[in-house]
């Protein structure tokens, strides 16, 4: 890939069969959406500081290993570029039926990346700039989001298999020095 600072590079990593305008399709194995063939499990075949922004679209949950894929991210992304990351709630029967799912994460698992504390083994180089998270409709629905509303801890801690949320979006980004 080109490090030319006038084109914009964006990346549908783990694209599978999923178009999306705009971006350059990543994926393991070949297929219909998949402009590079990358394994997601290893290093980035992209140079440093050059790519704009990451969709990672239910695909973090397979990766064997989350530190070093965002690692990878934060040296091939840009300053400013956006990470967006869509993967299921821990409480959600989709974060358990896929058996190639490998990780099950909650609201506060990317806060992991800002920790000085642990940047020694998780890297450092993100933030997270919003999240949010989703929650089926009719009663236990609106029970669970009254009550991550009132304390996203105390929902995960206490609540959250009682009213079970469905997925979570995430936007980080990309610091650089």
């Amino acid at each position: 890939m080109t490090d030319s600072a006038d084109k914009t590079i964006r990346l549908n990593l783990g694209c599978g069969n999923k178009l999306v305008d705009g971006y350059v399709g990543v994926d393991r194995y070949p297929c219909a959406a998949a402009k590079v063939l990358c394994d997601l499990n290893r290093p980035l075949p992209f140079r440093d500081n050059t790519v704009d922004a990451f969709l990672l679209d239910n695909v973090v949950e397979h990766v064997a290993d989350i530190p070093a894929l965002m690692m990878e991210i934060a040296r091939s992304g840009r300053r400013g570029a956006i990470v967006t990351i869509v993967t299921p709630h821990f409480t959600s029967l989709s974060s358990w039926k896929d058996p190639t799912h490998v990780h099950h994460l909650s609201f506060f698992s990317f806060d992991h990346f800002e920790k000085t504390s642990v940047s020694h083994y998780v890297g450092s180089g993100l933030r997270v700039a919003s999240r949010r998270l989703s929650f089926g409709g009719g009663l236990l629905g609106l029970i669970g989001r009254m009550l991550f509303a009132l304390s996203s801890e105390a929902y995960e801690k206490k609540y959250c298999f009682m009213f079970r949320a469905s997925t979570l979006y995430f936007e980080l980004e990309v610091l650089r020095d």
